[in-house]
């Protein structure tokens, strides 16, 4: 395929990024946009295909965080759905492919260079069977990529983010009811996530009997960076969940290695306590020395989505 193909991403949608590839090479021509409305997004890819390509691309490749199904794809943050046929008149192609974007990021993972990964915990690195590839942003995404030996992944989407919260001594017992008492229901999302970390925050304090100030996802974050305690406790609960997820989804997929990427874990950056991490991940009675031999990676590459869109090209 030599004409190039348009990738677009809108899993932090309102915003959505654009890039081109050629053969799934590595993207390139990276660019940003705001599409809060069906006109503003229409309007992003029209000018930017006018002004990155020399004619209609080849095909699209499309990923976001809602759902998809046949025909259409059902977008969370904007207010408008998309379907194939949208997207073929939109930017004269026939070729139209949608992917849930924790999917595109599981793709992406083959590709990934020494130094756009760093180990945590485990031996050896052994890719050849299945990897788990899990994170947290405004969802808990779980992905898997299965091997076919000779080269090539397939990748198998998950909703494990969905399944019940498991969660070890009163403290967290405390907590974990807090929440369930705040939302409703309390799965591994509820706690592992953009909103899960505001919950976290609010419950900590109410288990205290002490009033918190609302703080947003990224609040807590900064006041983190600046030792507050509260803050610091709130991210280390979330980190050790999950941890024990981790573990949990290597002992149910037999897998060879784990990958934790996700927009809230770049957003937390070096407060990522890599010992709490650890501790949790070996804490799995008669199989610690199981998931201990499993190696365990942080990403640390930019645009993911992309990248994983543009291997259905290659």
């Amino acid at each position: 395929m030599n004409a190039p193909v348009l990738l677009c991403d809108l899993s932090l949608a309102p915003a959505m990024t654009l890039a081109v590839t050629h053969d799934g090479d590595r993207p390139e021509h990276i660019r940003r946009f705001s599409c809060p409305d069906r006109d503003a997004f229409e309007d992003a890819i029209r000018g930017y295909i006018a002004k990155a390509m020399s004619g209609p691309p080849a095909a699209v490749a499309m990923s976001a965080r809602g759902w998809q199904d046949r025909e259409r794809l059902h977008l969370q943050g904007v207010g408008f759905e998309l379907s194939r046929g949208d997207i073929r008149t939109l930017a004269d192609v026939q070729r139209v492919n949608f992917l849930n974007n924790f999917v595109a990021r599981a793709l992406a993972v083959p590709r990934l260079g020494r130094t756009e990964r760093q180990q945590i915990v485990g031996g050896q690195i052994n890719d050849d069977n299945v990897i788990a590839v899990l994170g947290p942003h405004f969802g808990l995404g779980l992905a898997a990529l299965v091997s076919d030996g000779v080269g090539g992944w397939t990748a198998l989407h998950g909703e494990g983010g969905h399944s019940d919260l498991p969660v070890k001594g009163e403290k967290e017992w405390r907590i974990a009811e807090a929440m369930r008492t705040r939302t409703g229901y309390v799965s591994r999302e509820t706690g592992i996530s953009v909103a899960g970390l505001s919950d976290i925050w609010h419950v900590l304090h109410a288990v205290a009997n002490e009033t918190p100030q609302p703080l947003s996802a990224a609040e807590i974050i900064s006041a983190a960076h600046v030792g507050a305690p509260r803050a610091v406790e709130t991210i280390d609960i979330m980190t050790g969940w999950l941890a024990a997820m981790a573990s949990d989804i290597v002992l149910i997929m037999g897998a060879n290695g784990v990958y934790l990427t996700g927009a809230l874990l770049d957003m937390i950056g070096r407060l990522f306590n890599e010992e709490i991490f650890r501790a949790r991940y070996l804490d799995k009675g008669p199989r610690t020395e199981y998931v201990s031999t499993v190696p365990v990676f942080r990403t640390q590459a930019s645009d993911m989505e992309l990248t994983g869109l543009a291997t259905l090209f290659e």
